[in-house]
């Protein structure tokens, strides 16, 4: 409906009769009265109930922006006071193949995996960026799996265009080389082909994956950096079950049979290569010498206090090798490791003087310093320097030796090579034995009805992953993959009831080649697809495993916002990468 306003600018004043024609209040509250509420009323509850809404979903907004940044935040702030790359276990040390290459001709290196490593002529520099001749002791290692990742400490997270991915791998390696004990570095315009052989989870209607890129890691930025496309071909497949185990699939009396089968050869195949590799012991690696770098951080020690005075007393093997130290070297010292919870300041003002004093050995490095003042206790991480004609003795030997150890390792795999290979073998057969009978059980599947669901299962792929390193470091063959749509508000206990807080947790999607790591803190954000087979585990605080197993997963209601994960203990010593396969493979 139009309507016309008369609007009139600057107006003319008003008339004294015109003003006393409207000074009637009494008639104009009379006329108000007597109009009906029933808008007003209406108008009050409406506003009302809108003020109400809006305080819900001002509480709503709070709860999911406010907390959860809050949560957010929190392990942002945790994980940048961490190393970028924390090993779990430091005592399990990583296995690296070592090679001797001509840095003047180059050559060939063929890994047992099947991977293969071109190194060009004129590849090394030394820390002057002069190229090297002689030979150069080329060190490699592949990570092809979720406890490979686990145990290197290496995060899966990368960062593109402000949004957090977790990178799910088809094979990673660390590459480095040494001359003389000495790390040495790539020469500019150089690079190394690499062809690494790994397995990947694909549909069978699709040949190559997609998305997958080779990213390098950048360990003082932290993180991860795009270097090219991956130059992924299919070598074989190897059909596996899906990880998707549901009871009410027609395919899970198969899966489940492959799944089972495929893990007591795996099992099996370990236990017998571990056997196999005690037969030869391992030669021991020599440490290398450290110099004394900074006179502020450097410091001497009177050991007479940890080394028995009665003969009676039985001397540990740690007293006796640092007996052995303290009697080979004119002066032994040690230097304060940066990560210690004390300055040298206080070290010298506090602690210079003691009362009681005891020494312990964590790896091959550092030891922990324990020192008693009137009361009073600190633990220190501290390792052994050398300064002087000390240290240029000590280097002298430890080329003789680390030339020992690299020929006592060669010999060693020369040794076991051929026995190794023959077990490989045979497991393997296994293996093609076990997935032709699953391929058996799917084709008459697929001939009652269900070819749809069968054209939906993962499949294992063997592939080679083709790109050149232009420089030493972790490279990494990824898929960046976005986050689960399933979202819980976490808590993890143990079986007491006793709350894990402040801790670095691992959760596995056995779908997907990667490893989540996440702050274990009360409200935590956890993602996940409940369709999966997924698992759970912490580092507890004396250096045991805590896990949440695939099984009680399916126990967990999809509509449930919160959950308390309580933690199964598993009562085993660490010792090595076997003993963490056992504990996560069950």
């Amino acid at each position: 409906m139009k309507k016309n306003y008369d609007i009139r600018l600057n107006p003319k004043p008003l008339k004294k009769e015109q003003i006393e024609r409207h000074k009637d209040f009494d008639s104009l509250l009379t006329q108000f009265a007597t109009q009906p509420k029933k808008d007003a009323i209406v108008r009050k509850l409406i506003w009302r109930v809108g003020a109400i809404a809006a305080s819900l979903v001002g509480f709503f907004l709070f709860y999911n922006q406010v907390l959860k940044t809050d949560y957010a935040e929190k392990q942002a702030a945790y994980f940048n006071t961490q190393p970028f790359i924390s090993k779990p276990f430091e005592q399990v040390k990583p296995t690296f193949a070592s090679f001797k290459v001509s840095s003047n001709d180059g050559g060939i290196y063929k890994y047992p995996s099947g991977s293969q490593l071109t190194v060009p002529a004129a590849a090394f520099v030394n820390e002057k960026g002069e190229t090297l001749s002689g030979e150069v002791t080329l060190h490699y290692r592949e990570m092809h799996d979720f406890v490979d990742f686990f145990m290197a400490g290496i995060p899966m997270t990368y960062d593109s265009a402000g949004v957090n991915y977790n990178l799910e791998s088809a094979g990673m390696i660390e590459i480095f080389a040494e001359q003389d004990g000495k790390r040495v570095n790539m020469a500019p315009g150089k690079s190394i082909n690499v062809e690494l052989v790994s397995n990947v989870n694909t549909s069978p209607t699709l040949d190559i994956p997609p998305g997958y890129n080779i990213y390098k890691l950048d360990e003082k930025n932290r993180n991860w950096v795009y270097q090219d496309i991956d130059r992924m071909e299919v070598i074989s497949d190897e059909p596996v079950p899906s990880s998707n185990l549901d009871e009410k699939s027609p395919f899970y009396p198969a899966q489940k049979t492959l799944a089972e089968k495929m893990l007591a050869i795996q099992v099996s195949e370990a236990a017998e290569t571990t056997k196999l590799e005690k037969t030869i012991p391992k030669p021991k690696t020599p440490s290398k010498p450290q110099q004394a770098i900074n006179k502020d951080h450097v410091f001497s020690l009177d050991m007479k206090d940890i080394f028995p005075t009665d003969k009676q007393e039985i001397e540990s093997e740690e007293a006796q090798e640092l007996r052995q130290l303290y009697a080979k070297y004119s002066k032994m010292l040690w230097q304060l490791n940066p990560k210690s919870s004390i300055t040298p300041d206080q070290l010298q003002k506090e602690f210079s003087l003691v009362t009681g004093l005891s020494i312990k050995k964590l790896n091959e490095q550092d030891y922990e310093l324990s020192l008693e003042k009137k009361g009073a206790a600190v633990k220190v991480l501290v390792y052994p320097v050398l300064s002087g004609s000390d240290y240029e003795r000590a280097m002298a030997e430890f080329k003789r030796d680390f030339e020992n150890f690299t020929k006592l390792s060669a010999e060693r795999e020369s040794k076991l090579a051929a026995e190794r290979a023959a077990i490989a073998k045979r497991f393997e057969e296994e293996k093609k034995l076990a997935t032709l009978n699953f391929e058996q059980r799917i084709e008459e599947l697929r001939k009652q009805g269900n070819d749809y669901a069968a054209n939906n299962e993962i499949i294992k792929k063997k592939v080679v992953n083709r790109f050149t390193a232009s420089a030493f470091g972790i490279w990494n063959c990824d898929r960046p993959l976005p986050p689960q749509m399933l979202q819980l508000a976490a808590n993890f206990v143990d079986e007491k009831g006793n709350p894990f807080k402040n801790k670095t947790a691992y959760l596995v999607d056995k779908s997907r080649n990667t490893v989540y790591q996440f702050l274990a803190e009360d409200g935590a954000e956890l993602r996940f697809n409940k369709s999966s087979e997924n698992l759970v585990w912490l580092v507890t605080e004396d250096n045991k495993i805590a896990v949440f197993r695939p099984q009680k997963f399916k126990d967990i209601d999809p509509k449930a916002k919160r959950f308390e994960f309580v933690m199964e203990s598993v009562n085993k010593e660490i010792k090595s990468e076997q003993d963490i396969r056992e504990i996560l493979y069950l």
